[in-house]
């Protein structure tokens, strides 16, 4: 049986180290915390009433059906999430792979292309000075 602990102020819920949301504000509101290790358990009370010690989950199983319904709900968005990732790494792959790509990565950046076509004086005199003068204004 699962280990469970249900601390109402926070509405939060924690089923075998999986903690979810849940709406706990139906519980009695002097009730704090509701702790099950599997075979028994207690309620912790806010009032100062003593601990109850309880042998049954069951009168609480809306909660519990509660907690695995955000459990799956979340587990289900992981999942989507996981495989849009992969999905995207298979397109980049794919593409890495494909003709374009082989290619792409093979040349040199287009930078490095404008500029070894200034050094070797393709440009027409216009466009030489004016990047000769942005080499000015900013020299390495």
């Amino acid at each position: 049986m699962a280990i469970i602990s249900m601390t109402r102020p926070d509405d939060a819920m924690t089923v075998d180290g999986n903690g979810q949301s849940v709406d706990l504000s139906s519980l009695a509101s002097n009730i704090h915390a509701i702790q099950w290790d599997g075979s028994t358990g207690h309620i912790e009370y806010n009032d100062g009433t003593a601990n109850e010690t309880i042998d049954s989950m069951s009168p609480y199983t809306a909660y519990t059906d509660a907690h695995a319904t955000a459990k799956a709900t979340e587990d289900a968005a992981l999942a989507a999430e996981a495989q849009s990732r992969q999905d995207d790494q298979d397109a980049m792959d794919a593409w890495a792979a494909s003709y374009k790509g082989k290619r792409q990565a093979e040349y040199p950046s287009i930078g490095d292309q404008l500029d070894a076509l200034f050094h070797a004086g393709t440009f027409d005199a216009t466009m030489t000075a004016t990047i000769q003068a942005v080499k000015d204004k900013y020299p390495k």
